[in-house]
């Protein structure tokens, strides 16, 4: 949809005054109370509630009747995506009444004066109404396909002072459906991929809310009954916590452990994120015994040969009663992370014992069967092996893909993975992203007693299957798997489900997908592929900023959130970068990808360090562009 300049403004009872073709200043009539009402049809709607400095969300059904009070600033969005008609931001410094009786709604100001903007029916802005535009080929789609899924279930999922107010655990509540079936959190998995989608956004809103979420983890694990330091599975709305759950075999005749380290895994890597992002050496330093509190649920799932007997990570109805790949890897990678962040505080001593664990994991991924992952027959790594030494392997994407991206297998390894993955591309990529390449293969005594719901496609893994495409440096792959979920959120009004694509096998329908029906997943993951994969802005311990792109073609992005505050140009003579904060800042630059869509990862690229001044910017010609140009200009 393009831009929309209405006419008019909102029908408001205040005077407005227009100052430009979106921006309208409403002062309240003169009497005893300044205040000022607005009018519209029933529709979603966003208040913002400041409560000590913490932002929270207020989001409202379109349609059931509510009424909420926040402060500072309300979105009220048309029924439709699609709609003509705009959505509007009013910003006031003042109290917002929102009174809706399911038909209309009313907002009330409690101030002098609001500014009142005009959107799109879908705003590309954030919350805090910071603007993005991304003026890439493709680029539209994929704006208007981030702009509906952030809208439409992202906020809508956060319920700490609506729906959750009255919950025992209300902060950091943030549901994974927005239809009926499922009511509680679920920390155990859905926390990594909630938290990942709010910081890719980026505004000050959203990263207070994964604040909140990760603390809700850290203190559910410090409560653990049996002190074991477990994340649990599901918290539900009575305050019931489900941090042990067990699931039978679809024949009844094996049962495993549910997430029983996945959670404790993910919760590493969010802090590390979170504090990439934040630099809050406060925050870190009175986490830092919560974390290693829930790094020793994972040790304790340690051999004496460093392999990890995880049970099931990520997947509901597969049973795995062993030692898993995926989750070894994983688990090496967040042990690294967290031994970052303990050398932010120079806790040199704890640093050097997790680098020593993610070394001894890494080490049994890559040795061979029968003791390690690794199979000389096949020349991969296998799924998982279970507690009576059987195999079970049918060509699983993410416990080959990620040992080598992690540099957890050897060179030979990793160029068998590789090999793999091109030789079974088209059954990995019948969705983003596909479990396993044989999923007809599966036993009964491998699918859970839910059925095979698992054997699909789902953001989980694409977020993994997004980070290895990254790492190879191949923006066309990368491009390719976010404009087929832009194109099936389109065709849905932006309303995704859990698991897709299943009719070649399973679920011989006629629907495209199964599982859970308005799904968190992918409409999280979509923000984390988009902005930190393939437009490759993401934080880091070193500087302000890394921007690492993997688009392809010539054109313009330009993010205004809170995070990011920068543009940036390719074209055919380089990469220009500006710094649109109004501080000065540091951005570490990994131009690798550019003009190279089809690269095998080859290590580490090496980066440059610049920093930029407000409204500075750096020009930087690329290794293939004219050399009759100057190596790089600043402005």
């Amino acid at each position: 949809m393009p831009l929309i300049a209405p006419e008019r403004e909102l029908p408001t009872d205040g005077t407005p005054t227009r100052v430009d073709e979106r921006t309208w200043s409403v002062k309240a009539a003169a009497g005893p109370e300044s205040r000022i009402s607005f009018e519209a049809p029933c529709g979603p709607t966003v208040l913002l509630s400041v409560e000590d400095s913490d932002r929270h969300l207020l989001p409202a059904d379109r349609s059931s009747p509510v009424e909420l009070v926040g402060s500072g600033a309300c979105w009220l969005l048309p029924q439709r995506p699609d709609a003509t008609e705009p959505a509007w931001h009013i910003v006031t410094d003042g109290t917002i009444e929102l009174r809706s009786d399911g038909n209309r709604r009313t907002v009330t100001v409690h101030a002098a004066s609001a500014t009142l903007v005009a959107h799109r029916a879908r705003p590309h802005a954030d919350v805090d109404g910071a603007r993005f535009a991304i003026g890439l080929p493709g680029g539209d789609a994929l704006a208007d396909a981030l702009a509906g899924f952030y809208w439409g279930t992202v906020l809508p999922c956060v319920v700490e002072r609506t729906t959750a107010a009255g919950y025992p655990d209300r902060d950091g509540y943030v549901i994974s459906t927005l239809a009926d079936k499922y009511v509680g959190t679920y920390p155990d998995v859905d926390h990594e991929f909630q938290i990942k989608g709010r910081m890719a956004w980026g505004s000050r809103t959203d990263q207070d809310v994964v604040r909140r979420m990760l603390d809700l983890q850290l203190r559910l694990m410090r409560e653990d009954p049996q002190q074991l330091w477990r994340d649990p599975c599901a918290v539900q709305p009575d305050g019931d916590r489900e941090y042990h759950v067990r699931r039978n075999s679809l024949d009844g005749s094996q049962n495993a452990v549910m997430f029983l380290v996945t959670g404790n895994v993910e919760v590493l890597e969010s802090a590390w994120l979170y504090f990439a992002r934040t630099k809050d050496t406060g925050w870190l330093r009175e986490r830092i015994e919560d974390l290693e509190g829930a790094a020793s649920c994972v040790v304790d799932c340690m051999d004496p040969r460093g392999r990890l007997w995880s049970d099931v990570y990520y997947e509901d109805q597969v049973i795995k009663d062993g030692r898993e790949t995926m989750a070894a890897s994983l688990a090496a990678n967040s042990f690294e992370l967290l031994a970052a962040l303990e050398d932010v505080l120079d806790r040199d001593k704890q640093a050097l014992s997790y680098r020593e664990l993610a070394q001894r994991l890494g080490a049994a991924v890559r040795a061979p069967l029968p003791a390690g992952h690794w199979d000389d027959a096949t020349h991969r790594f296998v799924d998982w092996i279970d507690r009576s030494g059987r195999v079970h392997d049918h060509v699983h994407l993410l416990a080959n893909v990620l040992p080598a991206m992690f540099g957890h297998a050897d060179g030979a390894q990793t160029d068998h993975v590789l090999a793999l993955v091109d030789s079974e591309l088209d059954e990995f990529q019948r969705f983003p992203t596909f479990l396993a390449a044989r999923v007809q293969d599966y036993t009964d005594d491998e699918i859970g007693d839910g059925g095979p719901y698992d054997l699909c496609a789902a953001g989980r893994y694409w977020c993994w299957d997004a980070a290895f495409w990254s790492w190879r440096r191949n923006g066309t792959m990368l491009r390719q798997q976010l404009e087929t979920v832009a194109a099936q959120g389109a065709s849905d009004d932006y309303v995704m489900g859990e698991r897709y694509d299943m009719g070649h096998v399973h679920y011989v329908d006629g629907s495209d997908w199964h599982g859970a029906a308005h799904y968190y997943e992918y409409p999280c993951v979509y923000a984390w592929v988009l902005l930190t994969e393939y437009l490759g802005v993401r934080s880091t311990l070193t500087a302000d900023l890394l921007i690492a792109p993997r688009v392809v073609g010539s054109g313009t992005v330009t993010l205004g959130q809170q995070a990011y505050e920068l543009s940036y140009r390719i074209d055919q003579d380089g990469f220009e970068l500006v710094n649109n904060a109004q501080r000065t800042r540091s951005f570490e630059l990994d131009l690798s990808a550019l003009g190279d869509t089809d690269a095998t990862a080859a290590g580490p690229a090496a980066l440059r360090t610049v920093a930029l001044g407000p409204g500075e910017s750096i020009r930087i010609v690329l290794p293939d562009a004219a050399a009759s140009a100057g190596a790089e200009g600043r402005a």
